[in-house]
């Protein structure tokens, strides 16, 4: 019989449950990831997609980038062998488009360009102002004077 009692976050992510399994292989595959990329050096076209029974699947942006792969193959199974995986036996390689794709920049801010309000738009506003409460009275000024400041 299942038990259906409500349990705590910390015992969902536990070593021993289903949900901590998959964050500990998230992890190991990120670190995996750090390392091809390095040992690769092809950090923006490649990324590692997975890592079972011996066999490395790596996706790449094109199909250019799976034909250099290929064509290093050999290579490259040696270097892995030699430098993190001693197991590995196979490499293979994966096209993934949206790897070309270019990321969205967190660090900038989308600009919001604020459509001008007209002289009789604003006359409007301060008319309406007039019999409003305090609260929207100030935030209807406030909206006026927009019409004031250059763009």
């Amino acid at each position: 019989m299942r038990d259906h009692r409500p349990q705590t976050t910390a015992s969902l992510l536990d070593d021993e449950t289903t949900l901590g399994n998959i964050q500990q292989r998230a992890i190991a595959l990120h670190k995996l990831n750090s390392k091809v990329q390095a040992c690769l050096q092809c950090a923006q076209a490649c990324r590692v997609s997975n890592y079972r029974q011996g066999v490395l699947i790596i996706e790449v942006a094109s199909a250019a980038w799976s034909m250099r792969l290929n064509y290093e193959r050999n290579q490259l199974i040696k270097q892995l062998r030699e430098q993190m995986l001693p197991q590995l036996q196979d490499l293979k390689v994966t096209i993934n488009p949206s790897l070309a794709a270019d990321p969205p920049k967190a660090s900038q801010t989308p600009v919001l360009k604020r459509k001008p309000i007209s002289d009789k738009a604003a006359a409007a506003l301060l008319k309406t102002a007039q019999d409003a409460p305090a609260k929207i009275k100030a935030r209807l000024e406030r909206i006026a004077a927009l019409s004031k400041k250059p763009q």
